[in-house]
């Protein structure tokens, strides 16, 4: 019996390895100041060491709803259907709560033509209790298969100046 045993588990093994490869995985870029993920044709961007702009809700309110925002974008994702870019701006009020903010851009075919469409807020995050500061987990959908969590994190200080990025991939 034990000789039918390991053809059948070697048989298991080679399928899940099959399954495995089959999955989608995204491509994951190395860089020291961003983090670039490619996934069904979208890309993220994240800014490992990513700029705090707004310290209330009136001051993001304000620029996420104008056509052009003078703060570089801590987080983008480049949408290849439809063709837009959606940068998210940062702030983090006084009780730690992380507002993100978005503005959406139509691309325009030949790629340098950026139509502002709107803005607003997206979500917001209560910090998790950690010892040694701020912790916010943000879950980005960047294709139908795959999700990013992005970790932001900060010392327990207000107001923020900026809040350090690492990523984790979910499927």
């Amino acid at each position: 019996m034990s000789r039918w045993i390991i053809p059948i588990a070697v048989s298991l093994a080679l399928v899940a390895a099959a399954r495995a490869e089959c999955q989608p995985r995204p491509a994951l870029a190395v860089d020291r100041a961003i983090i670039r993920v490619n996934a069904g044709g979208n890309e993220l961007r994240a800014l490992r060491d990513a700029p705090v702009a707004f310290s209330s809700l009136e001051q993001i309110v304000a620029s996420i709803s104008r056509a052009t925002v003078p703060h570089a974008a801590p987080l983008t994702i480049v949408r290849a259907s439809p063709p837009q870019e959606i940068d998210y701006l940062l702030c983090v009020t006084s009780a730690g709560t992380l507002v993100v903010g978005e503005r959406i851009l139509a691309v325009g075919a030949d790629g340098p033509l950026r139509l502002f469409v709107r803005g607003e807020i997206s979500r917001s995050y209560p910090s998790l209790s950690v010892p040694d500061g701020w912790l916010w987990l943000v879950d980005v959908q960047l294709s139908r298969e795959v999700r990013v969590t992005l970790q932001l994190r900060a010392p327990a200080r207000w107001p923020l100046e900026a809040v350090a990025v690492t990523t984790d991939f979910s499927q």
